[in-house]
């Protein structure tokens, strides 16, 4: 992704309903990082069967989040390149009884379930690095009282973790991170603070 090129905002109900699907937003994310590429080409970065990915590539090219980028001859045979519509795909948060919640909540929800797929293959597996400098498996839940400016801080972090990912593909080891980050007083934003800070949860 280039650093300039403007987020490409997600709208349509349509298009928040195909991200709902943790399938889709493993495609859309190869796509944004690879550019134009075959389907078998995606076939392989996901470790799927390319007959296990035409309906949900339908549904995004419906929807307009993947769309043709060409074609490549590779001996006497053409094939057709899909991209994603852009590199940064941005969700829009429209708050509020009439807002988006329920779409959005849906895509977070995927985000969330491959989170926990991946983290317990990985588990699994047994070959990643788990301390130390170079630890690739780390799961972490805090809370705590933050101010403006730690809010503004907590988001370059954010931002400065989505930079790192948007490298050429191919180059390190493929890695998958997830974040959220939300207020927990709702009920009582006016609500005098507890003198004590909270127990944190411990990094596992």
């Amino acid at each position: 992704m280039t650093p300039d090129q403007p987020p490409y905002v997600v709208r349509t109900r349509k298009q928040l309903s195909a991200l709902a699907s943790g399938a889709r937003q493993e495609v859309v994310d190869v796509l944004a990082n690879t550019g134009a590429i075959s389907v078998a080409d995606l076939a392989q970065a996901l470790g799927r069967p390319a007959d296990a990915l035409y309906y949900h590539l339908r549904v995004l090219q419906q929807a307009g989040l993947v769309v043709h980028a060409g074609y490549r001859g590779r001996g006497k045979h053409r094939e057709e390149l899909i991209a994603a519509v852009s590199p940064n795909l941005r969700l829009p948060y429209e708050l509020g009884e009439h807002g988006n919640g329920a779409e959005i909540g849906a895509i977070v929800g995927s985000m969330l379930r491959l989170g926990q797929r991946d983290f317990d293959a990985a588990f699994e597996a047994g070959d990643v690095t788990t301390s130390g400098p170079q630890r690739e498996l780390v799961a972490m839940r805090k809370i705590g009282w933050l101010t403006p400016q730690d809010v503004a801080e907590t988001n370059r972090a954010i931002e400065g973790l989505a930079r790192l990912t948007e490298k050429p593909p191919g180059k390190g080891r493929l890695y998958a991170i997830t974040v959220v980050l939300t207020p927990l007083d709702r009920p009582a934003r006016g609500a005098r603070k507890p003198a004590k800070a909270p127990r944190e949860a411990a990094t596992p």
